[in-house]
């Protein structure tokens, strides 16, 4: 069982590490929308 998991996990890796680089992108993206609305108003 662990050896497919393994398997599965270096097939999808590169797509894994592009997806969570997207997500922390919006993440900071989002935070800094929330700073820079707090600051202008």
């Amino acid at each position: 069982m662990f050896r497919k998991l393994r398997e599965l996990y270096r097939e999808f890796k590169p797509y894994v590490r592009v997806d969570l680089i997207m997500y922390g992108v919006l993440v900071l993206l989002i935070i800094l929308y929330f700073i820079v609305t707090a600051l202008s108003k």
